[in-house]
């Protein structure tokens, strides 16, 4: 396996390629007590020996680590309950015993981090309530949002945050994608996912988001609505990517996960649940 050292924002920057490019996908998915469990994207590469999960309570500066942990992508570990944050990231390891560099970071505060960059970004928000203001939802990197655009029931709809008042997207509900118009680089911080009970699709073009706690492989991530998808694609570091429930071994989406948005197009009304 040929080892390449550059850099890529959100990539392990070894030999492997364990993570997502545009969004954070390593994140805490649970913390009972000080029990964390973690999970990952799994890598596909066929020499792919391991993974080793690091933490410590500085960031940057790991002082534990799992050792070898196969190839499972999850991990649950405890850690002293003494009120401090505490840092994980993630490295990959082939068959020749060569070790990537470490992957992005988390830390021990339940939920992930949604990375926006200049531009358009295609994203969800995994745990938002029912009827959420956009401006609650949104706040900490409303700042750098240009303009935000959904939607809704065949429907497209705006908001503008320096003419708030002109604007046609006041809400946000669960399972809703939206397209982000950025200045800049922001990064929002979303709490434990809190699952719903399902996600309304109706006939023809659905813009979504998957309310889920973990990745999701296809087509498992659809079954529910296997027979109903026609197609589904998003849009990821500056490309788009599709699945084609007829042609699976040509498509280059074959993963969905918390945090990004869903173009989904089915033949009829139908509920997507996972």
């Amino acid at each position: 396996m040929e080892h390449n050292n550059s850099a890529i924002r959100f990539l392990v920057k070894g030999f492997i390629q364990v993570f997502s490019i545009l969004f954070i996908v390593f994140f805490v998915t649970s913390v009972a007590a000080r029990e964390i469990t973690l999970t990952w994207e799994a890598n596909s590469e066929p020499d792919l020996s391991h993974y080793i999960v690091y933490w410590g309570n500085s960031s940057g500066n790991y002082t534990d680590n799992s050792g070898n942990i196969g190839l499972t992508n999850e991990y649950t570990t405890d850690i002293p309950d003494d009120g401090q944050k505490y840092y994980f990231a993630v490295t990959a390891v082939d068959e020749a015993g060569l070790e990537s560099d470490f992957s992005n970071e988390v830390n021990s505060f339940p939920g992930m981090f949604i990375s926006t960059s200049s531009n358009w970004n295609l994203i969800s928000l995994p745990n938002v309530a029912e009827n959420t203001p956009i401006e609650d939802a949104l706040g900490p990197i409303m700042d750098d949002v240009v303009t935000i655009w959904a939607y809704v029931d065949g429907v497209w709809k705006h908001y503008n945050p320096e003419t708030p008042n002109t604007s046609t997207l006041l809400e946000v509900r669960p399972g809703q994608g939206l397209w982000l118009n950025m200045r800049g680089n922001a990064e929002l911080y979303i709490p434990e996912t809190v699952p719903v009970d399902g996600v309304h699709l109706s006939q023809g073009w659905n813009l979504v988001g998957l309310n889920s706690a973990s990745i999701l492989n296809m087509p498992q991530a659809i079954s529910s609505i296997l027979n109903n998808v026609i197609s589904i694609w998003t849009y990821q570091d500056g490309k788009w990517k599709v699945y084609d429930p007829e042609n699976p071994n040509f498509s280059d989406l074959t993963s969905l996960k918390p945090g990004y948005g869903y173009w989904i197009k089915v033949n009829s009304a139908c509920t997507w649940r996972y």
